[in-house]
């Protein structure tokens, strides 16, 4: 089962180990109010996974949107590509 992050209003975060379905609520193991997921850390594809299954374009489709996103928001910098 995955693991996901939680803020408490009361205690903190903490973290919770539930199914995908389960994820929007947890429920805090000290005070045991019901509280909101939070993300800690943004999602990270791995493009060469999916390189090695089959989408061997999947690097440069998701990195070619990445760029469009950025550039629209005025954010450009090519220093990072070749």
């Amino acid at each position: 089962m995955p693991t996901y992050n939680y803020k408490c209003s009361e205690d903190g975060y903490f973290e919770l180990q539930q199914r995908m379905k389960d994820h929007a609520k947890g429920t805090c193991p000290t005070c045991g109010s019901i509280c909101k997921q939070v993300l800690l850390t943004p999602p990270v594809l791995d493009t060469e996974a999916m390189a090695d299954i089959g989408m061997p374009s999947a690097f440069s489709k998701s990195g070619d949107r990445m760029t469009k996103r950025h550039q629209e928001a005025g954010q450009t910098s090519d220093y990072w590509r070749d």
